[in-house]
């Protein structure tokens, strides 16, 4: 815990990565498979989501929460090795500059925590630092977006699922219930130009480095991903659009395999604005794999096309798309094929995408992404379910289903309840035992005004784990959180 805390100073000392992130398409995967174009899939609106600031100015704000938290089973063993009590004590402060042509935004938060758990027992320590940091400009020809963070988080302590696929990668190490710290940095820009010109630029760089310390599970290991992509626009006339885009991924894992891995695609497509309200995407190209296990030692080179084919339509309630797509990957070609349809509904909105992929094995997946949301006079229902399948960091097929639901009532002007589910499954798609792993959890909670500046929040947590094979386990928690925001500026 000695490493936690030296690098805790080194945050608080002002010490930031740089980050830029992308999200994948369902059925599709940014490290192994390459794919020419990606489906727009407009995603319900999260509850209590900030949408950003429109005032001008400065704003910077402290928050402060101080947690007693009481798990049965916290590391979900079968048999439970006991119960493990502790307090928490989380400090942050956020800051948010805004003109009307940029944005600056800057948040840093660290925790102190004691606890005392079965087998370790007492202990205390500053831990779980993290910061971000994010710049964006736009001026009349151009734009410029930067963003960086830097978390660390003990994982005996964190096993939340909503941090699924933070690298945009299907992967065992997702569901995972182990020991130690995970670190995680990204780093990453874009910088659009000549947005009014006849031709026009587009440069973006990813870094995402991931490392465990003193984790006993074969699934997690170091990974350091390095993505660059530059793209070409050229407005033949106001209705039509070609690109060209060179994208080159750099990928190295600490695994047993020791895997290196070199990915290039070369694609060429247009835009075509049929109507006013229509819309067409074109897009093919080649890409090629250069992959090395330097543990065994084997060098592989694979090659295929890529390709896509999207429209979408704009309708007086919402809008509706088409997609089919081929992607390539270590295993080989992969081809998705997905409808779409969004609706803005009197009360809230309903969104989905459904398809199959047909996989490099022959097998067929049945892909989805679904969100709906439903806003009432003194309460919100969110409900999602995505369904999709690609190939992990390990070159194993893997399909993954994730579900939630929310709801979110509000008694009065001073309280409110909250409750909380959420499941996520995994197993391998291609040859093979399936390799399945489910997690679920459900949580319920009150929070209450007690005064103009403080809140209190009491909660119950039900989480429950089941693989194949033994190992089946679940926990209950209770907590009691007090908590409060300063505003320091304005």
């Amino acid at each position: 815990m000695g490493t936690s805390r030296n690098r805790l100073s080194f945050v608080l000392a002002g010490g930031v990565a740089c980050t830029l992130t992308f999200a994948p398409a369902i059925g599709q995967q940014t490290t192994t498979q390459q794919t020419a174009a990606q489906p727009p899939v407009p995603p319900a609106p999260a509850v209590g989501t900030s949408v950003g600031r429109s005032a001008t100015g400065l704003t910077v704000t402290l928050d402060y929460a101080t947690t007693l938290r009481y798990d049965e089973n916290l590391g979900l063993e079968d048999p439970s090795l006991g119960s493990t009590s502790r307090w928490e004590n989380t400090l942050g402060i956020g800051v948010v500059n805004q003109t009307p042509n940029s944005q600056l935004t800057f948040d840093l938060s660290g925790l102190y925590r004691y606890a005392d758990q079965p087998v370790v027992g007492s202990e205390a320590d500053f831990t779980d630092p993290s910061v971000r940091l994010s710049y964006s400009r736009a001026a009349a020809n151009s734009q410029f977006n930067i963003r960086g963070e830097y978390r660390e988080r003990d994982l005996n302590f964190n096993q939340s699922l909503n941090d699924l696929n933070q690298d945009g990668v299907i992967d065992a190490a997702d569901l995972a219930v182990d020991r130690g710290t995970r670190t995680t940095s990204r780093v990453g820009m874009t910088w659009q130009t000549g947005i009014n010109d006849p031709l026009g630029f587009i440069f973006s760089y990813d870094r995402f480095d991931q490392q465990f310390q003193n984790t006993t599970d074969p699934n997690l290991f170091d990974t350091l991903r390095n993505s660059y992509s530059l793209t070409s626009l050229l407005r033949i006339s106001p209705v039509l659009t070609g690109n060209v885009t060179l994208r080159y991924v750099d990928y190295s894992a600490k695994d047993t395999a020791r895997t290196d891995r070199q990915t290039t695609t070369l694609t060429t497509g247009i835009t075509y604005e049929v109507s006013p309200v229509t819309t067409v995407n074109a897009a093919i190209g080649y890409s090629q794999i250069d992959e090395t296990l330097r543990a065994i030692p084997l060098d592989t080179d694979d090659e295929g096309f890529v390709a896509s084919f999207s429209w979408m339509k704009t309708l007086p309630n919402g809008t509706a798309t088409a997609v089919i797509d081929r992607t390539f990957g270590t295993n080989g070609d992969r081809t998705s094929a997905q409808i779409g349809r969004t609706y803005t509904l009197q009360n809230g909105s309903f969104g989905f995408n459904a398809g199959i992929s047909h996989g490099p094995f022959g097998e067929n997946t049945p892909i989805a992404d679904i969100n709906y949301t439903y806003t009432m006079n003194a309460s919100q229902f969110t409900a999602s379910l995505r369904r999709r399948v690609g190939t992990s960091n390990q070159n194993v097929e893997t399909r993954e289903t994730v579900a939630r639901l929310g709801y979110d009532y509000s008694i009065n002007a001073l309280s409110s309840l909250s409750f909380r589910a959420n499941f996520a499954e995994q197993e391998n798609a291609g040859n093979g035992p399936s390799n399945r792993r489910q997690r679920t959890d459900f949580s319920a909670s009150y929070t209450r005004a007690i005064t103009q500046d403080w809140n209190m929040t009491v909660g119950y947590l039900h989480r429950f784990k089941n693989d194949a094979g033994p190992g089946d386990a679940d926990g209950n928690s209770v907590f009691l959180t007090l908590g409060r925001q300063f505003t320091l500026k304005p």
